[in-house]
């Protein structure tokens, strides 16, 4: 069953509801992502799943987009996203492709692409990612591995498994 807007939203009442900010292990997985994205000019980022920006206000690039489906995590990703280059939008992974009407060098995917985030639509994510993923964009995806089951088609140039919390952390850097 796909969590719904409500609950995510009900979720999304307080601020770091996962407790993101003190937790050592989100730390270093935020480090690790963050060292893992490519270093070369990026004029068009987006963060599907930005939740409250916890990985969004560290990412590189001219323009940053930010697109999560609970509106109060919006809410807290504008306030802790501060600059001109930050934008943010209420929206569903499914409707992407008409959210914003951009090409974007990079896309970064964590932990939305899950059945209760996507159900069985994983076929429709690849085509809905790669109307907006530019070509030789680059695409990370960060997933618990025992729960993940995507694979992208585009070149995977790099796969890292670490430790997270009692979980093991898949990430995989794409090239369109």
């Amino acid at each position: 069953m796909i969590q719904s807007k409500t609950e995510l939203d009900l979720f999304h009442t307080t601020e770091d509801p996962w407790g993101y900010e003190n937790n050592n292990e989100d730390l270093i997985r935020k480090e690790i992502l963050l060292n893992e994205i490519p270093k070369q000019p990026y004029k068009n980022v987006l963060d599907i799943g930005c939740g409250q920006g916890f990985i969004t206000q560290y990412l590189p690039g001219e323009t940053i987009w930010g697109v999560d489906l609970s509106q109060n995590a919006i809410e807290f990703a504008k306030k802790n996203c501060t600059g001109n280059k930050f934008n943010f939008i209420q929206g569903s992974i499914f409707e992407i492709d008409k959210l914003v009407d951009l090409k974007f060098d990079l896309v970064v995917i964590t932990g939305v692409l899950y059945p209760q985030y996507i159900g069985n639509s994983s076929s429709l994510i690849y085509l809905l990612v790669d109307k907006i993923l530019a070509t030789n964009g680059t695409l990370i995806s960060v997933h618990i591995n025992e729960w993940y089951t995507c694979q992208f088609p585009y070149l995977r140039s790099k796969q890292t498994f670490y430790n997270y919390r009692e979980y093991i952390h898949h990430l995989e850097t794409y090239i369109k």
